[in-house]
């Protein structure tokens, strides 16, 4: 019995493997279209300047395509990964565990798309704009500085900015089962909410650029999406109450 569990996971462990592998090499064939959908997500939607990066290495534009390539197969991979997580254990599940458990991977999946557009809409944008002013010409007495960004910091740059909006959407998946599981206890979850309300502004300030406005609508936006949570819970109860 035990042999054809770990053969199911072997055989699932090879698919995901294939998945990634079959992503990696399509992302590396379009590299180039690629790399420029990477870059449209720091110009603003009514300048048209050219936008140029540096590179010093005759390898870094290469590795330039195999990072873009290796970081868009992870990507889906995780999201296949939660797929095959989900098919392996619900024949082992009674129906309401399975729908349970098919909710909660299905709101991580749509709380990663909805990280994505966020991020390539509305943070990073905001977050390169931010940074860019000081890549300009500055004059300060009889000094002229002038900043160029290079290719790979740039890519660095993004990726960090995605894992940390991406483990801030996945923490209000948290917020979620933790709001489901204490939903009886309406009291408790009152009592805790200046914590979270605190625990919204310390992420917000690692999130956002630091100037207070976008703080703050970072942190209202958190806010009211733990509320919505909260009353979607209420009415949630309330319904089974009547039936």
């Amino acid at each position: 019995m035990i042999y054809k569990y770990l053969l199911e996971i072997k055989y699932r462990i090879f698919f995901s493997f294939t998945t990634w592998c079959c992503v990696m090499i399509n992302c590396y064939y379009f590299k180039e279209t690629l790399v420029y959908i990477f870059m449209k997500f720091s110009l603003e939607t009514n300048t048209n300047n050219l936008l140029y990066f540096l590179t010093t290495d005759v390898a870094e534009i290469f590795l330039a395509y195999i990072q873009l390539s290796y970081y868009t197969a992870n990507q889906v991979t995780i999201t296949y990964l939660y797929w095959q997580f989900f098919l392996f254990l619900s024949p082992g599940l009674y129906n309401f565990e399975s729908a349970y458990l098919k909710t909660i991977i299905t709101i991580s999946i749509l709380s990663r798309i909805l990280c994505m557009f966020v991020l390539n809409s509305f943070i990073f944008p905001i977050s390169w704009n931010f940074f860019s002013k000081f890549q300009e010409y500055l004059s300060f007495q009889n000094l002229t500085f002038y900043f160029e960004v290079k290719l790979s910091e740039y890519l660095i740059f993004y990726t960090t900015v995605y894992h940390l909006c991406n483990s801030i959407f996945q923490v209000g998946v948290l917020f979620f089962l933790f709001v489901d599981l204490f939903r009886t206890n309406l009291y408790l979850i009152k009592k805790l909410r200046k914590i979270f309300y605190f625990f919204f502004f310390i992420l917000a300030t690692f999130l956002s650029p630091p100037e207070v406005l976008y703080q703050l609508a970072i942190s209202i936006c958190l806010i009211i999406s733990y509320e919505l949570i909260v009353l979607y819970m209420i009415i949630k109860t309330e319904l089974c109450n009547l039936r």
